[in-house]
């Protein structure tokens, strides 16, 4: 005798799943269960990293630029040919700034 479909729905990735499901129809629906018919299945997840990511960016957009001034005066610099790249300083900030990024 074979007993099918028992536990089915139970795991916790199925369990994980159908609350996934169940928040989205709420918030597409305003109530919970209600199925929409126009869609297709598919689902978006978006990890925390992106979702923080995506706050950075919005962030830096909407901040105004403060060193506007020192802008203007490298690209003067740049233009005029008087502008001296120092790749050791250059490359000596990078690392500083990579390892600002583990502690």
């Amino acid at each position: 005798m074979a007993i099918k479909g028992v536990g089915q729905g139970n795991s916790p990735y199925d369990q994980l799943k159908i609350k996934q499901q169940q928040e989205i129809d709420a918030a597409e629906n305003g109530t919970k269960g209600v199925k929409n018919p126009a869609r297709s299945g598919d689902n978006l997840t978006v990890s925390e990293d992106a979702r923080l990511l995506s706050i950075a960016l919005k962030t830096a957009l909407e901040t105004p630029d403060t060193r506007a001034d020192r802008i203007s005066e490298l690209k003067a610099q740049v233009q005029s040919g008087t502008y001296d790249a120092n790749g050791r300083n250059i490359a000596e900030r990078l690392v500083a700034e990579e390892l600002d990024l583990f502690e």
